[in-house]
């Protein structure tokens, strides 16, 4: 019996050079996420995960409205990893992914509790029990964490919305409810779709199951990466459609203004379009314009104004004190003009091709780097005024007007 288990001399040579070359793929993965913080995505993780959370399910730790269907395996299926045009918004983020619900794509996001997150509950140290506070009382605390951390106060009936407390009846699954609710209240990216839903400005979310929300997939904005190469043609039509998109980045602006909203990374594949409407795919970076202050000038050492910056939300170091103390200094407007529109001389921006007119480009760059009293905005130093917004959306569609007639004529 033991000879059919025996390896040949050459079995085990073949044996021991695949497990050194699992092993080797596995340390340069490891490696190159520590160095380049580069998340490598397998399907495979993809569907343990969801695996693993239909058995939390099934076991009744936790709950949710989109749980039968996601783990039924038949109205949600096919799990996979962002697409490769999409996989650059969430470099570091191994808890974003696909799957197909009826005829369409959508995307599942983990919100995966962090040292940050709060605990609901607590242990009874003499008796070992889990505690978790009335209902009345978790509606109370997520009243108050919501208006400490967006500076917002948010009606009983809103809330009583937001969280959609299910089995009331039953003390295990009403508790794992509310467990499942505290953490997705805690996501900003779950917590701000669901609060401004009505508003259309922010991917809808379409279920939740546990700490896993599923959202619309948005349309990526597709570019003529020849653009890169100054004296490269442009199609005209190509050209058109980089004016449209730009047009709809600043209507997007225009609806963060009116909600207060500040976008502190903005990357120009995280813009998307649902039904006509520019979105942005990644609300891990934007938050009230309240909120951001509070960040920006929280006291913090400082060396340079680098130290008080919050990936594109600039601040000002207070160099006597050592100490962040300054609000958020630009825009929206600003960062967009700056990263999105202008761009750099080695990565143009989408406004920036051969068939850029000169008034244009200028707008561009005052609208980047504004200095006049008339472009800078009046609540933020470093900000792009209000005026300039209007001058650049004026130009804007006047060249697209003058395309239209120009393909179509």
């Amino acid at each position: 019996m033991t000879r059919k288990f025996r390896f040949s001399p050459r079995r085990r040579y073949y044996c021991a050079m695949m497990c050194a070359t699992v092993m080797v793929l596995l340390v340069v993965a490891v490696i190159g996420y520590l160095l380049t913080g580069v998340y490598y995505c397998f399907d495979v993780l993809i569907e343990w995960k969801v695996s693993k959370i239909c058995n939390q399910y099934y076991s009744n730790e936790i709950t949710g409205y989109m749980c039968p269907e996601l783990c039924a395996g038949d109205t949600i299926s096919e799990f996979q990893c962002p697409y490769r045009n999409q996989a650059v918004l969430y470099p570091a983020n191994p808890n974003r992914f696909l799957a197909r619900k009826a005829q369409q794509y959508v995307v599942l996001k983990h919100a995966v509790p962090d040292v940050n997150y709060e605990q609901l509950s607590w242990i009874d140290s003499h008796r070992h029990e889990e505690h978790f506070p009335t209902e009345t009382e978790y509606v109370g605390i997520v009243r108050r964490y919501i208006a400490l951390r967006y500076d917002l106060q948010l009606p009983f009936d809103k809330l009583n919305s937001l969280l959609k407390l299910k089995n009331k009846n039953n003390h295990v699954l009403f508790h794992a409810s509310m467990r499942n609710s505290w953490n997705l209240i805690q996501n900003n990216e779950y917590l701000l779709s669901r609060l401004y839903e009505e508003k259309e400005i922010f991917p809808q979310v379409i279920g939740t199951c546990g700490d896993l929300f599923l959202t619309e997939l948005l349309e990526t904005v597709e570019f003529d990466e020849r653009r890169y190469h100054f004296t490269n043609h442009i199609d005209l039509s190509k050209w058109r459609y980089h004016i449209k998109v730009a047009v709809l980045i600043l209507d997007y602006l225009e609806e963060m203004a009116q909600n207060r909203f500040q976008m502190c990374s903005v990357l120009l594949a995280g813009f998307g379009i649902s039904d006509s409407r520019m979105k942005y795919h990644d609300l891990r970076y934007i938050t009230t314009e309240a909120s951001i202050d509070r960040k920006l000038s929280d006291g913090r050492w400082c060396e340079s104004d680098a130290d008080c910056a919050y990936y594109d939300c600039r601040s000002r170091c207070n160099t006597t004190l050592r100490q962040c103390t300054n609000r958020l200094l630009n825009n929206n407007l600003q960062i967009v003009c700056e990263k999105i529109f202008r761009g750099t001389a080695s990565a143009p921006g989408i406004l920036v091709t051969e068939k850029s007119p000169n008034r244009l480009l200028r707008i561009l760059e005052r609208c980047a780097k504004p200095v006049s009293k008339a472009d800078i905005d009046s609540q933020r130093p470093w900000g792009a005024s209000k005026m300039l917004k209007k001058q650049l959306y004026n130009e804007l569609t006047s060249i697209y007007e003058q395309l239209a007639s120009s393909i179509y004529s």
